[in-house]
């Protein structure tokens, strides 16, 4: 059942085409011999000219198209579901969930991010949810909202229904996969890690802030500029009470966020930090320090490491930075993304350093 859902939604648009063509084929002549007329035979080779066309199309565009994924379970959340495919697929491959932030959409996205151009070089599957007008005007999903930010719920519950589809109609690596967000869509993450520490190996938080750190819209206006501060331990709490009796690893964290973030003070990124120490046991202060990452004078990488030494948290803050996606637009290694509204070219491929930071790239 779960195939052919996923096959009806692939093909929604094409399968109109055929039916309508198909509904204006006459019926054959009503006599003694199986004889075709001339022209119903002429439908008839139209009609499998489209069906050829169509598949062919398909077959060269699905692995660059987003698809559109319906019935993928009951939705709690009201979200869509989109996917892209890498162009060569092999057995057991890693799946990345990348959610946009506030007056965005998945085309955007995953044009700005670069993303599936990564996906189809190195090999990795990109689940792309995508909020609904009706469930906010400006197209964020609602982080601020308790019952979508709570485990098995609402939009938290739908993204984890898309999870569990991808896994059951695709070949993919549970034990690799990873949560990345901008903005509203990086205050998302935060939830993602805490509702389902079992689900992700990491998860990337773009100009966010901590899990729970607002529960209705009013508070989180406020809180995105003049941060709320806790202690590690009670930031931490928050997150662990979704899961009371989970007893194993949490999932490693990647921040990043400018310094001259506006919309979404930075302040909220160090309270981020402290919430993730507490969970993941390292201490708030991090054990490394790179000034001028990758050549880039405006990246620091600061680095947080528990007591095995393992790293936990990487925070990239970046000189110059509003709130915004760092990319580098060109080709070649550690050069990608576009451009554009919350796009901004920093000379640093930021997607890039995520998805070596999350193991897809060696």
């Amino acid at each position: 059942m779960t195939q052919i859902n996923m096959m009806n939604a692939v093909n929604y648009k094409y399968s109109v085409v055929i039916k309508k063509t198909l509904s204006k084929i006459p019926h054959p002549p009503k006599a003694d011999t199986i004889i075709l007329n001339h022209n119903y035979q002429r439908h008839l080779r139209s009609i499998f000219f489209l069906f050829i066309l169509t598949f062919c199309w398909f077959l060269t565009q699905s692995q660059t198209e987003l698809i559109e994924i319906e019935n993928f379970g009951s939705n709690p959340g009201n979200l869509i579901f989109y996917i892209h495919t890498p162009k060569i697929k092999k057995e057991k491959m890693p799946l990345v969930i990348a959610l946009h932030g506030c007056n965005q959409d998945v085309a955007t996205i995953s044009k700005q991010s670069g993303w599936n151009k990564l996906a189809d070089e190195y090999g990795f599957y990109i689940l792309y949810p995508q909020q609904r007008f009706l469930n906010n005007p400006s197209s964020c999903f609602n982080w601020f909202n308790e019952k979508d930010i709570s485990k098995n719920s609402g939009e938290s519950g739908s993204i984890k229904q898309m999870i569990d589809f991808v896994c059951d109609s695709f070949s993919i690596d549970t034990s690799k996969i990873f949560a990345y967000g901008l903005s509203a869509g990086a205050a998302m993450t935060a939830a993602l890690l805490a509702d389902y520490p079992n689900v992700f190996n990491a998860g990337a938080i773009l100009a966010g802030g901590p899990f729970m750190m607002a529960t209705n819209a009013l508070s989180a206006m406020s809180i995105m500029v003049s941060p709320k501060f806790k202690s590690s331990k009670e930031w931490g709490e928050l997150v662990l009470k979704q899961n009371p009796d989970y007893k194993n690893k949490y999932p490693r964290v990647i921040i990043i966020h400018g310094k001259n973030d506006v919309v979404v003070n930075i302040k909220n990124s160090y309270e981020l930090v402290k919430q993730w120490a507490y969970v993941l046991h390292t201490d708030t202060v991090p054990k490394k320090k790179t000034e001028d990452f990758a050549n880039n004078k405006d990246v620091e990488k600061k680095v947080y490491l528990d007591k095995n030494k393992e790293t936990k948290i990487i925070f990239y803050e970046i000189n110059g930075l509003g709130h915004a996606l760092p990319v580098d637009p060109g080709d070649g290694i550690g050069k990608g993304g576009h451009t554009g509204l919350f796009a901004v070219d920093k000379d640093f491929f930021s997607t890039y350093w995520v998805a070596k930071d999350f193991g897809l790239i060696k």
